[in-house]
This record gives structure tokens, sequence and C-alpha cells, in this order.
């Protein structure tokens, strides 16, 4: 995998980092987190610019986010409704996700951009659920600047063992993933029990 992108980096540089990020945004899951971090391995040795790549999947993931919300805007709810009861999406469900879109939508948005999976699934959930695109983008653009920060410098700072670093972030990934699930897990039931209280 490190090799294609690599090769993906000499012929295109700062354009495949962005082109990954959106890509990602679309709804391809692409490597993008680890494009970046090894743009930012590049970068260490001097090949590319840091703070060039940095703005490159910051810009990517600004645009890829906004691609996303607007695939959920035009088409998600249809879908949903065409095909959701398949896979046990009712409206009920479709009612509580804007609820807490509304309530959470900020936080979840901005701290999405961090995790791989959720850089698909929130931006598109936030589309579905009609969450305000101003308020959408400018939670996008903190989170989406706040990633490439920190996956730039991380992969400046340890290019040197970059499968090692690889490896570790994706724990990390994973571990924010399943802190998510637990997250909104734990604050779907509180508010089902709520809702049986008041009835």
């Amino acid at each position: 995998m490190l090799h294609y992108l690599q090769v993906a980096l000499h012929h295109f540089g700062y354009w495949a980092v962005a082109l990954f990020m959106i890509t990602e945004g679309c709804g391809i899951p692409v490597p993008a987190e680890t494009m970046l971090v090894t743009a930012a391995a590049f970068a260490s040795h001097g090949t590319l610019s840091l703070w060039k790549v940095i703005v490159a999947g910051a810009g990517g993931g600004i645009l890829g986010g906004a691609a996303g919300y607007w695939i959920g805007a035009v088409g998600g709810v249809r879908f949903i409704r065409h095909y959701g009861g398949r896979v046990g999406i009712s409206d009920a469900r479709l009612e509580r996700a804007r609820d807490f879109f509304r309530a959470r939508g900020n936080g979840a948005v901005m701290l999405g951009r961090f995790v791989a999976f959720l850089r698909i699934l929130v931006p598109m959930l936030a589309g579905v659920t009609r969450m305000p695109f101003g308020r959408f983008m400018l939670f996008n653009a903190i989170g989406s600047i706040g990633a490439a920060v920190t996956y730039g410098v991380l992969g400046y700072e340890f290019g040197r063992d970059l499968r090692a670093l690889e490896h570790h972030l994706r724990l990390a990934s994973l571990l924010l993933a399943a802190l998510a699930a637990i997250a909104i897990g734990v604050l779907t039931w509180r508010r089902s029990r709520a809702s049986a209280a008041e009835t």
C-alpha cells in the first residue's frame, strides 16, 4: 500500500493528498489519512513542503466533507426511505438522528474528521438530517484543519518509521471509532428511556 501512495506522491505531489481527501469525503474508502501522513514523511526528508501538505490535506478535507454533505442531502433521505427498512432504519430513527445533530452535530462533525470511517459517514449524515450547511462547513473546516495539522506534524516528526506510525494511527483511529460508537449508543439509550418515561 505505501509503495503505491509513494508513487502517487512522486507523480502528483500535493494534488494526490487533496484528491485522496476529496475522494474519501465522497464516500469512497481510500486511505486518505495514510496518504497525508506519507506526504508529511516526504516533507521530513525535504521532498515536499510540510505546510503545503497540510494545506492540501485541509483543503481536500473541507471540499470532501462538503461533497459528502450534499450527497447525503440530495439523495440520502430518498435512499434511506427506499432501503432503510431492510437494515432497520425507520423514520423514527431518522428523526432521532436529526435530534442528535441538532444537539451535538458541531462536535460530531469536528471530531469526525479525525477518524477514518467517520470522515465518510458523518458528513453524509449531516446532509441527510439537514444540519444547516453554514454551521456544518464551519465545524467541518475546523476539524479538517485540525486533523491535517495533527497528522501532518506526526508524519513529519516520525516519518523515518512510517510503517510503525501508520500502525499506531490505525489503532488510535479504531479506538476513537469504538469510543464514538459507545457514546452514541449511550446517548440513544438515554434518549429512548426519557421518551419512554414521558409516555
